[in-house]
């Protein structure tokens, strides 16, 4: 049918440039070139180590594009569980440590990472970014806590940089567009108004599980304090 020969000619089409931009290492082309090329076909007929590259080669663009800081369309996609299993199953470890802002497992990952020569050339672009993914994710998790001003010190803590690095690093994730906010060089705050959406995993679930209940908890008591206050508006 004319669908199947549309979806040979796109395939046909992404492979090329997904091929191309591999070889110039622009990481984010080849990162939307190869899931497009993966959207055009029948992953399960690829082989075995066709699909191990594919997933492997994603991994590395997805770390190492310096405008990728959300995974879900990655770590939600069949590919990447080819790596389960494999020597290479420590790259999906390090994406989820990244997706997460996990630092403790980031570093503990590190020895593998030096064996791996694009990701070991580009370590301190790396360090930079596994502290902004830890920074919006510590940002997300507040949002549902209502805690919107963080001050350097918690930031400084949870990203384990000092605290004269953290303005640094919020004035790059505000340029980058990973949060909305003001910072308050005198009181040495942040505010933060809005978070970009994040792919959550089963622990982040639970988390955002957990700030459900306690904003919950937060409307009944509202409500019983405004029935006390106010008994003639609830009568």
């Amino acid at each position: 049918s004319f669908s199947n020969v549309d979806s040979v000619i796109h395939a046909s089409f992404y492979r090329v440039c997904a091929d191309y931009y591999k070889a110039k290492a622009a990481f984010g082309q080849y990162y939307k070139n190869a899931l497009l090329l993966l959207a055009c076909i029948d992953v399960q007929q690829l082989s075995i180590e066709d699909r191990v590259q594919r997933a492997y080669d994603l991994t590395i663009a997805a770390l190492l594009s310096d405008n990728i800081y959300n995974f879900g369309v990655l770590l939600s996609h069949q590919i990447v569980e080819s790596l389960r299993g494999t020597e290479h199953e420590w790259m999906l470890e390090l994406l989820l440590a990244f997706n997460s802002g996990n630092i403790g497992k980031f570093e503990a990952l590190m020895g593998k990472m030096h064996a791996q020569p694009l990701l070991a050339q580009q370590e301190a672009f790396l360090q930079q970014k596994i502290r902004l993914t830890a920074l919006i994710e510590s940002m997300f998790s507040r949002q549902g806590a209502g805690a919107r001003t963080v001050s350097f010190g918690d930031i400084s803590a949870e990203t384990k940089l000092p605290t004269g690095e953290i303005e640094h690093l919020v004035m790059k994730a505000l340029s980058l567009g990973l949060i909305r906010g003001r910072i308050d060089q005198v009181d040495q705050q942040v505010t933060v108004q809005w978070v970009q959406p994040r792919y959550l995993g089963k622990d982040q679930i639970r988390g955002l599980a957990d700030r459900l209940g306690q904003w919950e908890a937060r409307v009944k008591e509202t409500a019983q304090k405004m029935t006390q206050t106010t008994p003639e508006l609830f009568a």
